[in-house]
C-alpha cells in the first residue's frame, strides 16, 4: 500500500494528481482513464481544502492507495467538517446553465469517473473518501521515459482555463493545447457563447455558427464525425456537459495523413478536459458576478439605509439605481394604505438625459393601470422585454427611446408599498441575472421605505406626544382654575399657530357656559361672557350638552354654526372638544382658523389627548377648591382614594368602598344597592347576607318605599327614630330607634344606586357623617361607574370571544360530533364553567340522548351518560318544556345529585342571578319551537361576576347549538332528497330508451309521434314496429298512474307486447294473451289501456283491437261525410279481470286518410280557469287539419293543446301517433 501526506493547500493539487498517476499507470491503466483517476482525485481533494478545511491553514490529506490486478483503491482522509452525501442534491442537467443551481456538480462527477465511491465518518477517524476504479484490460506499464506524449499536456489546461480572465483567453487555452498536442493539423474551435454570457459582456469572440459543416454535423449529433472538407481529412467531436453542447472542435490535414486511433483518444480527452474546466470557470465567473453585482447593491443599501424623509429616500435610489447600472429610466412610486392611485415620488434617467428634452413625466397612476398600476394591483412583478408587444404599455411622449420595461413590487411581506420602474432603451434589455439584482434591490427599497414611513408615523407621534407633555407638564403646577386655562390656550397657540383658543367650563346646575379664558383679538373682549346651555345654536353649547366632538372644516356647511359677536369675523373652520372626565363635561375648548379644511384626522386625535389632560387639570383645579373645606375629611379617605381610582373590578372597588366607610364610621351592616335597568338591588354588603337585603327588598313595601326615597334624593338622608324601617333594619332585626343613613350614588344626574350604613343603637349619624357619606358617595359613585364600564367591556369582549369561537367551530367543522365536542370543550375557557353536557331529544321516544360532555366525573357517566326520559332528569324537562333557561343553586351538592334536583324558571330563576352559591343551569335547544334537545352548564367557582352576561352568552351559544344540529338535519333530508332525484332521472333515461328514437319508413305511407310526460316519468308510451309480410304494426296504451310504478308497468306492458306480436298475428289475440300474463302482476288498482293496429302496406287495411283505451279517430280526405270516424273500443282495459273478451275491427284507409291515435291526457287537459279540453276542441283540429300531412297533423294538436293550457301544467302524459297513407 502507499501512503503519503500532503498539507490541505491548493498548491498541493499537483502532487497528489502525480501521486494517484503513478499508481494508476502501475495497474495498467491507459492514458485516457489515468487522466480519469487524476480528474477524480483532484475534484476529491479540492472539496476537502475547500469545504472541510475552509481554508484552515495546518490542515492535511492522507493518501492511501492500493493497488491490486486491474482494481485501484484510492482512501482519502482528512479531519475537518464532515458532511452527508444524501444531502447534496443531484444537479438537474435537463435546466439550463443560468437557472442551474451551484453545487453538486464535483460530487456528480466523481460517480461518473469512478466505479465506486464511498464516504464514511468516525470520530476517532475523521472522513474517510473511498474511490475505486477497475481495469477491465490492463495494459503493460510501459518502461519509465517511454509514456507516450500528449496526454500530459492535457493536464494543466483545467488549470489554465480557470485562470483566465475573459472568454478570448479561454478559446486561446484551447488552441494552444490542441497545437501542441496535435503537431502538423489545422484546428478549428468554435463554443457557443450564448451559453457562458453575462449581461456584462460585449465582446463576440466566436460566429453564430460553427465554419465548417461536419463541425455543425458533430455538433447536432453529439458524437465523433470523420469526413473530407475542402480536400482535407476532418474529424470533429462535440465539446458537451451531459446533454447540453458547450461547443465542437475540428482538426484539419492534408489527405494521406489519416488521423490515429491514439489521436481521436487524445482529443476526447481534450473536449472531455476542456468542457469540465470550461463548465466550472462559468460557475465561478457567474458567481464573482453575482458578488460584484451584490456588491452594488449593498452600496445602494448602504447609502439608503438612513433616509428618513420619503422623498428624499426616493430621489436618492433612482438616482443610485441610474447611475449605477445605467438605466435609461428609473422612477419610484408609493401606495398608501386603502389608495387607489400610485402617487409619484421621483424619477432619473429618460429625457433628463439630452439637452432641449422635456423633464420626465410626473405620474398619478391608478390601481390596475399600465404596467405599474397592474403590478401595485396583483403584487407581482412585470416584465416587458419588447414592450411594441405588451398591451399595458402606456406611451410618454417625455420618454421616446422606452423599448423594455421592468415594474417590480415593493413589498414588505404581502403588503405593496409601491412599484419601482425601471426602463430600457434596448429590447430585451433584461437578463435573468439583471432581475436577479433588481428583485434584492426592490426588496431592500421596499424596507427603506417602510422604515421612512415608519419614522414618519413616529415623528409625528413624538410632537404629538411631546406637545400633550408640555401641556400637561405645565398645567399639572395650575391649581387656579383661570391661571390654568389661560395657559392652555396660550400653549395651543403658540405650539400650534392657529389664531383663537377659548376655554370655556360648564355648570350643567345653572345651564351656563361660562368664559374662561383665551387667545387670539377677540379673548380680551370675551371676558365675562356667557352661554346658554341648552341653546340650540352654536357648536360650543352643542359639544357642552352631548358630549361629542366636532370638527367642521368649512363653517358655511354646518348648520349649528353661529358667528361670533365680536369681530374679526373670518372664521372657516372650527374644532370644539369637550373636556370630559369620569363621563362629567367641565368644560368645552374651542380652536378657530382662518383657513378650510385647517383640520385633519391627527389634529382630532392630538387634541382629543390634549382634552383629556386638560379636562383632568381642570377637575383638579375644582377639586381643590370645593374641597378646601374638607381637609380633615380628605387625610381620613386618602387610601380610598387611592384604591377607588385603581382600575379595580366591580366587587373590589364595593368591598374597598364599605371596608373604608367601617374605619371611619360606626356599622354593624353595610350595604351598596346598585340600579340594574328599572330595578335596584344588593351588590355588596358587610355585616349580613345579600340575599336576606334582597329578600327584604321584595317582601316589604316600607323597603321598597324607603330604597325609592334616596335613590331619588341629592343628599344622604339620615333616618329619625319612629320612621319605617329600611332593609338593614329588618334584616339585623334591630329596635325601632336604631340609626342608618342613605346617600345616593350619583354621577351628574344619573343615578347608579344608595349606599347604606346601619348601627342597632339611636343618633349614631350626624353632620359630620353626612358630610363623609357624601363624599365616600361621590367617590364610590365615580369608581363604581369605571368599574362597571371595565367590567362590561371585559363582559363584552369574552362575550364576543365565545360567540365568535362557537361560531367559527359551527362554521369551519361539517360534522355534528365535532362542532358538539367542540362547543363543549370551550365553553369552560372562554365562558367560566365547570363542566358541561349537550343531550339531544328524541320526540319519538320522548327521552333525552347523550351527545358531547366535559368534565363529567367518570364514577357519575352509568347515572347520566346514557338515554334519560323527560321524568328522570326535571333540569332538562324544564328547560325543554318551558322554552327558558331553568336555574338551580344547589350546584355545589355535587354531579351524583343532578338527577334530583329541583329546576327554577322565570321570576324564580331571575332571583338566583345574585345568589352568592354557584348554579346549575339548562338550556333549551329551540329553533321555531321545534325542540333539538337542551345544553347543561355548572357554574366554576366564582361564578357569581359575570352571571348575567354568562347567561346571555350561554343562551346565545344554545341557539347556536340547535341551528347546527337543525343545519345537519336539514343536510341529511338534502341528501336523500338528491339521491331521489337522481334516481327519478335515472329511471326516465331508462324510460326514453323504450320510446322509439325513430320511426320507421314505409313506402306511401307518412308515421309521426308525440310523447311528453307530466312528471319526469310517465305512464303513457307507444310502439311502432314492422311485421313480416309487408305489415307494421302500431301500439299505444295508458298506464293507469303516473310516477316511477307507471314507468315500471310500462317497461313490463311494452316487453308483453312485443312478445305476443311475433306469437300471432290478431291484435285481439295479442292483447287477450297480455292480459293473461299481465294480470297476476297487477296490484293496488293498477291497469292498462292500449290499441294496438295492423297496417297492411298493400291493401291500407287497418286491423286494430282497443282494450279500454280512448278511440282512435279516423280523419278521410276528400268529400266524404263525415269527415271524421271514431273507431269504438273492442274490450275492457288490460290487468283487469282474467279470459277478458276482445273483439277485433278492420277498416280500409284510402289514399289521403290519416288516423289519429292519442291517449286521454290530450283531451282531459286543463285550462287555467279548469275547463277541460275535450272531444269537441280535438275534432274540430282534426277537421281543419285533415289534409296535413301526419307531422302537420300532430303539430296542430300539440299547438292548441299548449294554447289552451297556456300557463297551466300537464295533468296527464300526453302521447300521440299519427298516420297517413299518401297512395
Amino acid at each position: 500500500m502507499l501512503i503519503k501526506t500532503f498539507p490541505a493547500q491548493f498548491e498541493a493539487l499537483d502532487d497528489i494528481r502525480e501521486f494517484a498517476a503513478q499508481a494508476a499507470r502501475q495497474v495498467g491503466f491507459d492514458e485516457k482513464d489515468v487522466y480519469n483517476v487524476q480528474l477524480a482525485i483532484d475534484e476529491a481533494a479540492s472539496n476537502i481544502i475547500e469545504h472541510a478545511y475552509e481554508g484552515v491553514p495546518d490542515g492535511v490529506i492522507e493518501v492511501f492507495i492500493k493497488i491490486a490486478p486491474g482494481t485501484l483503491t484510492m482512501v482519502l482522509r482528512d479531519w475537518g467538517q464532515t458532511f452527508v452525501p444524501d444531502s447534496v442534491v443531484e444537479p438537474d442537467l435537463d435546466a439550463s446553465l443560468e437557472d442551474r443551481a451551484v453545487g453538486g456538480l464535483g460530487l456528480f462527477f466523481i460517480h461518473k469517473l469512478m466505479d465506486e465511491v464511498r464516504f464514511e465518518f468516525s470520530p476517532d477517524g475523521g472522513n474517510t473518501l473511498t474511490l475505486v476504479k477497475h481495469c477491465s484490460t490492463p495494459i503493460p506499464t510501459p518502461k519509465r521515459g517511454m509514456t507516450k506524449s500528449g496526454w500530459r499536456d492535457l493536464y494543466g489546461l483545467g488549470e489554465r482555463i480557470l485562470g483566465a480572465t475573459t472568454f478570448a483567453e479561454q478559446r486561446d487555452n484551447i488552441l494552444e493545447t490542441a497545437a501542441r498536442v496535435f503537431q502538423n493539423t489545422e484546428i478549428d474551435l468554435w463554443l457557443d457563447q450564448e451559453i457562458f454570457r453575462l449581461p456584462d459582456w460585449v465582446e463576440d469572440v466566436f460566429p453564430p455558427k460553427p465554419a465548417l459543416d461536419l463541425m455543425r454535423i458533430a455538433l447536432k449529433s453529439a458524437e465523433l464525425v470523420r469526413g473530407n472538407e475542402a480536400d482535407e481529412l476532418v474529424v470533429a467531436i462535440p465539446l458537451r456537459h451531459e446533454d447540453s453542447a458547450l461547443g465542437v472542435i475540428a482538426l484539419r490535414r492534408a489527405q494521406g495523413q489519416p488521423f490515429r486511433q491514439r489521436e481521436t483518444d487524445l482529443l476526447e480527452g481534450l473536449t472531455r478536459a476542456a468542457s469540465v474546466a470550461l463548465i466550472a470557470w462559468h460557475r465561478v465567473t457567474v458567481e464573482r458576478w453575482r458578488i460584484s453585482q451584490l456588491n452594488l447593491v449593498r452600496t445602494v443599501s448602504a447609502q439608503i439605509a438612513n433616509q428618513s424623509d420619503l422623498n428624499e429616500l426616493a430621489l436618492k435610489v433612482v438616482r443610485l439605481i441610474q447611475n449605477t447600472f445605467r438605466y435609461y429610466y428609473v422612477a419610484i412610486f408609493t401606495l398608501e394604505r386603502n389608495a387607489s392611485r400610485l402617487h409619484f415620488r421621483a424619477s432619473a434617467g429618460g429625457a433628463t438625459r439630452r439637452k432641449g428634452r422635456a423633464t420626465a413625466p410626473i405620474l398619478e397612476v391608478d390601481l390596475g393601470q399600465g404596467l405599474i398600476g397592474h403590478v401595485a394591483q396583483t403584487g407581482e412583478e412585470l416584465i416587458a422585454n419588447d414592450i411594441r408587444q405588451e398591451p399595458r404599455y402606456r406611451h410618454f411622449e417625455s420618454l421616446p427611446e422606452t423599448c423594455s420595461e421592468i415594474a417590480l413590487p415593493l413589498k414588505v411581506e404581502s403588503r405593496v408599498l409601491g412599484v419601482l420602474d425601471i426602463q430600457s432603451d434596448k429590447s430585451g434589455a433584461f437578463h435573468p441575472y439583471d432581475l436577479l439584482v433588481l428583485r434584492a434591490l426592490a426588496d431592500t427599497i421596499a424596507v427603506a421605505v417602510e422604515g421612512a414611513n415608519l419614522y414618519g408615523v413616529l415623528n409625528r407621534r413624538a410632537e404629538q406626544l411631546k406637545a400633550v407633555a408640555e401641556v400637561s407638564r405645565q398645567i399639572t403646577s395650575f391649581l387656579n382654575l383661570r391661571e390654568l386655562m389661560q395657559e392652555v390656550a396660550q400653549i395651543i397657540q403658540h405650539r400650534f399657530d392657529y389664531p383663537y383658543v377659548h376655554l370655556f367650563t360648564v355648570h350643567p346646575n345653572r345651564r351656563q357656559i361660562h368664559y374662561e379664558a383665551g387667545s387670539g383679538a377677540r379673548s380680551a373682549a370675551l371676558e365675562g361672557y356667557m352661554l346658554n346651555l341648552d341653546d340650540p345654536d352654536g357648536l360650543v353649547p352643542y359639544v357642552a350638552r352631548t358630549g361629542e366632538m366636532l370638527l367642521v372644516n368649512d363653517i358655511s356647511q354646518e348648520p349649528r354654526y353661529r358667528p361670533s359677536p365680536l369681530p374679526p369675523a373670518n372664521t372657516r373652520s372650527e374644532l370644539t372638544m369637550p373636556l370630559i372626565f369620569n363621563g362629567q363635561v367641565y368644560g368645552v375648548m374651542d380652536i378657530q382658523s382662518d383657513q378650510l379644511n385647517a383640520f385633519n384626522e391627527d389634529d382630532r386625535l392630538l387634541f382629543e389627548t390634549l382634552s383629556d389632560a386638560i379636562a383632568g387639570a381642570i377637575r383638579n383645579a375644582d377639586l381643590y377648591r370645593s374641597e378646601q373645606w374638607r381637609r380633615q375629611v380628605a387625610d381620613s379617605l386618602r387610601e380610598v382614594a387611592v384604591l377607588l381610582s385603581a382600575n379595580a373590578s366591580l366587587e373590589q372597588v364595593l368591598d374597598a368602598t364599605l371596608t373604608e366607610l367601617e374605619r371611619n364610621l360606626p356599622s354593624d351592616i353595610a350595604a351598596i344597592w346598585l340600579l340594574d335597568q328599572d330595578d335596584i338591588y344588593c351588590a355588596a354588603v358587610h355585616g349580613a347576607s345579600a340575599a336576606d337585603l334582597n329578600t327584604a327588598r321584595y317582601t316589604s313595601p316600607d323597603v321598597r318605599a324607603a330604597l325609592a326615597r334616596a335613590l331619588l334624593a341629592r343628599q344622604p338622608i339620615v333616618r329619625r327614630p319612629g320612621e319605617p324601617m329600611g332593609p338593614s333594619g329588618l334584616v339585623g332585626e334591630f329596635s325601632d330607634d336604631y340609626s342608618s343613613i342613605a346617600a345616593p350614588l350619583r354621577i351628574g344626574d344619573q343615578a347608579l344606586g344608595i349606599l347604606t350604613l346601619a348601627h342597632h343603637t339611636p343618633g349614631r349619624y350626624g353632620h359630620e357623617a353626612h358630610a363623609m357619606t357624601t363624599t365616600f358617595a361621590s367617590y364610590a359613585a365615580v369608581a363604581i361607574e369605571n368599574a362597571r364600564l371595565y367590567d362590561s367591556a371585559q363582559e363584552q369582549a369574552y362575550a364576543s370571544a365565545a360567540l365568535l369561537q362557537v361560531a367559527q367551530a359551527v362554521v369551519s367543522l361539517s360534522e355534528l360530533d365535532e362542532i358538539l365536542a367542540t362547543i363543549v370543550r370551550i365553553l369552560p375557557i372562554l365562558v367560566g364553567v365547570e363542566r358541561a353536557a349537550i343531550y339531544t331529544w328524541d320526540e319519538e321516544s320522548l327521552t333525552f340522548l347523550p351527545a358531547q360532555a366535559y368534565n363529567l366525573p367518570a364514577e357519575s357517566e352509568s347515572l347520566l351518560w346514557r338515554s334519560l326520559s323527560a321524568d328522570e332528569f326535571p333540569m332538562l324537562s324544564a328547560a325543554i318544556e318551558h322554552g327558558q333557561p331553568a336555574l338551580c343553586s344547589d350546584a355545589h351538592l355535587g354531579v351524583e345529585s343532578w338527577l334530583s334536583l329541583v329546576p327554577s324558571f322565570g321570576d324564580e330563576a331571575e332571583d338566583l342571578h345574585y345568589s352568592e352559591d354557584r348554579l346549575l343551569m339548562s338550556f333549551p335547544l329551540l329553533v321555531k319551537g321545534e325542540k333539538y334537545g337542551v345544553l347543561l352548564a355548572e357554574e366554576a367557582l366564582g361564578g357569581r361576576r359575570f352571571r348575567n352576561r354568562r347567561i346571555e352568552i350561554l343562551t346565545g351559544v344554545a341557539q347556536q347549538i340547535a341551528l347546527a344540529i337543525q343545519n345537519d338535519l336539514f343536510q341529511r333530508e338534502t341528501f336523500a332528497r338528491e339521491r331521489l332525484e337522481t334516481e327519478v332521472q335515472f329511471a326516465r333515461q331508462i324510460q326514453e330508451t323504450f320510446i322509439p328514437e325513430t320511426l320507421p319508413e314505409h313506402p306511401n305511407w307518412e308515421l309521426s309521434a308525440r310523447w311528453r310526460t307530466a312528471r319526469q316519468v310517465g305512464g303513457d308510451f307507444y310502439d311502432v314496429f314492422d311485421l313480416p309480410n309487408g305489415r307494421f304494426g302500431l301500439f299505444i296504451a295508458d298506464i293507469a298512474d303516473k310516477g316511477i310504478p307507471a314507468a315500471l308497468f310500462m317497461a313490463l306492458t311494452r316487453t308483453l307486447i312485443r312478445a305476443a306480436v311475433l306469437q300471432t298475428d290478431s291484435p285481439a289475440e295479442a292483447l287477450r294473451r297480455v292480459n293473461e300474463l299481465l294480470y297476476p302482476d297487477c296490484q293496488q288498482g293498477m291497469f292498462v289501456t292500449a290499441v294496438y293496429g295492423v297496417i297492411d302496406e298493400i291493401s291500407g287495411t287497418f286491423t286494430y283491437a282497443n282494450a279500454g283505451h280512448n278511440p282512435p279517430i279516423w280523419v278521410r280526405n276528400g268529400k266524404r261525410t263525415p269527415s271524421l270516424e271514431i273507431l269504438s273500443r273492442t274490450g275492457i282495459a288490460l290487468g283487469v279481470v282474467e279470459g277478458i273478451e276482445m273483439g277485433e275491427r278492420v277498416i280500409q284507409l284510402a289514399r289521403g286518410d290519416s288516423l289519429v291515435l292519442y291517449t286521454d291526457g290530450v283531451t282531459e287537459a286543463f285550462a287555467p280557469n279548469w275547463e277541460i279540453f275535450g272531444d269537441d276542441r280535438l275534432f274540430a283540429v282534426l277537421r281543419k287539419a285533415r289534409k296535413s300531412s301526419a307531422f302537420e297533423l300532430l303539430d296542430a294538436i300539440e299547438n292548441e293543446v299548449n294554447h289552451f293550457m297556456d300557463s297551466m301544467p300537464a295533468s296527464d302524459d300526453i302521447t300521440m301517433i299519427a298516420i297517413r297513407r299518401h297512395r
